[in-house]
């Protein structure tokens, strides 16, 4: 039986409330930087707060920000894998779109009554937001759109590193995108889900999430023919709690089975383990079900454990790729982050959550979890050296 070749990732891109570009989320990781900030223009009394992760490039009067987000982390992504890509044809080339929203601004624009362009239009739909991303990124292999809540990160990396596995192409461009909108204050507001005064992701006092905004971008090939140092998707696991449409089990029994099954498909025990990358919301639900279920997976003394939402606040379908690209960067600086906001950590939250960015010799088998409406849950597992 012939053995499925390895995915490894070759290049990342991303625009986040910390910046543009994949050295701006680098020096936050470092400092342990929040972006969350007061955004005017949701400064008003229909929501909970005006605190939110805002990408400062994504310009408020524009009419296809999912597009520009995207565009603009697929170019650096691309670029950083350019000598790779550049002995494959554009037929072999696959795309990958997460997101769980597209373009709702042009939604919000014909309820207004407001100008928008035949492109953002179209953008509204997220198979035609993939198929014209992929067109400009010289991607003419097959072109696919995730929506799987803020699952769907996790969930369109494993559909790449398939698409690689089964022949079908030799490299996929996987990109995650949401933008802020009214439409999505409106609704974590109607939910009573957002933080007055910003996420706190595991901190005693949390009350909730903040929306953020971002575009995030990978690029897929066989381990192969990446670097040797590259950094490869060792294994996933999914599940479904089918227990309410917005609200996670309690008892954490299917994030925990997510991540047995990413375990198992990766060959590895818990104890192989030497960080974990939360979904970290900051809602008093999330954050208690994810700390039952590492709990129940690796312990009382598991491994170190943080979350990024402090820092870039919740960016729906980007969150997936997003927080894997911070991973990675923890993997290259050989860096444990830590969960930005953080002041006293909640009663029941690991004994190893981190509060600040630790140092290590080495990280080699790190996890990433996400868990999202609906119950679903996800679990991938990235490996070096």
């Amino acid at each position: 039986m012939t053995s499925l070749p390895d995915v490894a990732i070759a290049g990342c891109g991303a625009t986040t409330a910390v910046g543009c570009g994949v050295d701006a989320l680098r020096s936050a990781l470092r400092a342990n930087a929040s972006g969350l900030r007061h955004d005017t223009r949701f400064d008003s009394p229909r929501y909970q707060s005006s605190i939110v992760g805002a990408a400062s490039q994504n310009g408020a009067d524009s009419d296809d920000p999912a597009f520009r987000l995207a565009d603009e982390s697929l170019r650096e992504a691309r670029e950083q894998a350019r000598e790779i890509l550049s002995s494959i044809s554009a037929a072999r080339i696959g795309l990958v779109l997460s997101t769980t929203k597209a373009n709702i601004v042009a939604l919000e624009r014909f309820a207004e009554n407001r100008p928008c362009s035949d492109a953002a239009r179209r953008h509204l739909q997220g198979n035609l937001l993939a198929a014209d991303l992929a067109a400009a990124h010289g991607a003419s292999g097959p072109a696919q759109c995730v929506s799987v809540a803020c699952v769907s990160g996790l969930v369109a990396i494993q559909q790449g590193v398939k698409l690689i596995q089964r022949g079908d192409v030799d490299a996929v461009l996987v990109v995650g995108v949401d933008h802020l909108s009214a439409f999505v204050m409106a609704g974590f507001t109607a939910l009573k889900a957002i933080d007055p005064n910003g996420c706190r992701p595991f901190d005693r006092d949390r009350s909730g999430l903040s929306p953020g905004e971002a575009g995030a971008a990978m690029v897929l090939v066989r381990a192969s023919s990446a670097a040797l140092s590259a950094i490869t998707i060792r294994g996933w696991g999914g599940s479904n709690d089918a227990n309410h449409p917005t609200g996670p089990s309690r008892d954490g029994s299917g994030l925990a089975l997510a991540i047995r099954r990413a375990l198992h498909a990766a060959g590895l025990q818990p104890q192989d383990i030497e960080y974990v990358n939360a979904h970290g919301t900051g809602t008093p639900y999330n954050d208690a079900m994810e700390s039952l279920a590492l709990r129940t997976v690796f312990g009382e003394q598991g491994p170190p454990v943080s979350g990024a939402k402090g820092m870039l606040g919740h960016t729906l379908g980007a969150a997936g790729v997003l927080e894997t690209i911070l991973c990675v960067l923890a993997i290259q600086e050989r860096l444990l982050p830590g969960t930005p906001r953080l002041t006293v950590p909640a009663e029941g939250t690991p004994a190893s959550l981190l509060r600040e960015p630790r140092s290590v010799p080495q990280l080699n088998h790190v996890l990433k979890l996400n868990t999202g409406f609906g119950g679903v849950n996800g679990a991938l597992i990235l490996g070096h050296g």
